[in-house]
């Protein structure tokens, strides 16, 4: 196993017994009393989370899928490096969820309660799809099966549908103006193209950096094989950065244009979103203008494969999307979905009060709005999950790499 798939196994392995820690301190307790969680924020941070991996592992699957698609055999490895991390990202996900269920049993219940008018249901559905085809994949590429590319195909639609499916599961919640828009399932998609190039863009990076001063520490034999690698390598990262840069300029155009529906609309639903957004401003910002600068440097120096300046734009998006995943809580949560008029006339007085959830004699009992700051278990059991992807995808690329390459040096992937 490589040096760097070991530390990625190593800072999952710890990361995953460190969120065990959180999620077990949660369930003694019960997941509100030990989360700042109430009946208006029925989902918090876990949530998130798993929006968070679930972007970057259908996206990664995505960058796979459209390696085969266009024929570009030099960048096998990395359909290869993009396709385990998809797996492994979308399995950290699935954990979220579980974490998020509370008690066990209602794991169960999700299976023999099934409903299928339930948006959580398709959610569940195009997730086990998409977990199944993507093992199959997996397979086909270790085995270099003759039919990888048509798994690969299939697996890029299950992640398309995953991603349109978590966008209805938000746009269909029709009392939530911050969710309720068409746009939704379109830039969930975009978001995880998005995800997946910054991912595969910082590994690329990375793992590249990591490769060159292994070969100065111990150069080969083969003194041409050093430089076709790293030109290989430069190829990748120049057209990932490409990749990642237009995914954004994408995902920023629907971004605005939703701002500028909701600014169109003139409702007081409406207003109590924008009310929102700018109580959050700070967080909003970071959503927009931190991918917005790692768009621009791609596009200006991402073509020449730099590494530096790319695996810089790739932790941008990164924190980008993370505050995009943290901001699809606040708006929803914190804008009042229902408003008092006054009988027979057209005029809104103002919102309506809902439950808060906190029924103590020295608690509000209803509120507009309320404040959601993740407690410290909450935060940590966030851990368990990304632990679950790191480890998974240590695991993962250390078995297809020796089924595709036995006995083959270190650069046989990305």
């Amino acid at each position: 196993m490589e040096k760097s798939t070991r530390i990625v196994g190593i800072v999952g392995a710890v990361l995953l017994v460190a969120g065990a820690v959180g999620w077990g301190i949660q369930l003694s307790g019960g997941l509100l009393a030990h989360s700042g969680m109430t009946n208006i924020f029925l989902w918090g941070v876990m949530i998130a989370m798993f929006a968070f991996l679930v972007g970057f592992g259908a996206g990664s699957q995505l960058v796979a899928s459209a390696i085969w698609l266009t024929g570009r055999e030099d960048l096998r490895p990395l359909a290869r490096t993009a396709a385990t991390w998809g797996l492994a990202c979308v399995a950290g996900a699935g954990v979220a969820i579980l974490a998020d269920l509370g008690a066990l049993r209602n794991i169960l219940a999700m299976i023999v309660g099934l409903n299928l008018r339930s948006p959580l249901a398709w959610d569940m559905i195009a997730m086990t799809a998409f977990i199944v085809l993507a093992v199959i994949e997996l397979v086909a590429m270790a085995r270099q099966s003759p039919r990888t590319q048509l798994w690969a195909v299939l697996a890029g639609v299950a992640a398309v549908a995953l991603q349109v499916v978590e966008g209805l599961l938000f746009s269909t919640q029709s009392a939530h103006s911050w969710w309720a828009t068409p746009i939704m399932p379109v830039d969930f998609l975009a978001v995880a193209f998005v995800s997946g190039s910054a991912l595969m863009l910082l590994i690329a990076c990375v793992s590249g950096r990591l490769r060159n001063e292994g070969a100065a520490e111990a150069p080969r034999a083969d003194h041409a094989a050093p430089a076709e690698e790293g030109a290989g390598a430069a190829g990748a990262v120049s057209w990932l950065a490409r990749f990642c840069a237009w995914a954004i300029a994408a995902h920023l155009v629907l971004a605005l244009a939703d701002l500028a529906l909701v600014v169109a609309e003139g409702t007081p639903q409406a207003g109590g979103v924008l009310d929102v957004l700018g109580a959050y401003a700070p967080l909003y910002a970071s959503e927009l203008v931190l991918p917005a600068i790692a768009m621009a440097i791609l596009f200006s120096v991402g073509r020449k494969g730099s590494r530096p300046w790319c695996a810089t734009a790739a932790v941008l998006t990164m924190a980008g999307i993370l505050a995009h995943r943290m901001m699809l809580l606040y708006p929803a949560y914190n804008a009042p979905s229902l408003y008092l008029q006054l009988s027979g006339t057209p005029y809104t007085t103002g919102p309506y009060p809902i439950s808060t959830g906190r029924y103590l004699d020295w608690d509000a009992t209803f509120g507009l709005a309320t404040a959601y700051v993740p407690a410290p278990a909450e935060l940590l059991a966030t851990l368990l999950p990304v632990g679950v992807a790191l480890l998974a995808a240590a695991v993962l690329t250390w078995m297809v790499r020796r089924a595709a390459c036995p006995g083959a040096h270190a650069n046989c992937d990305l």
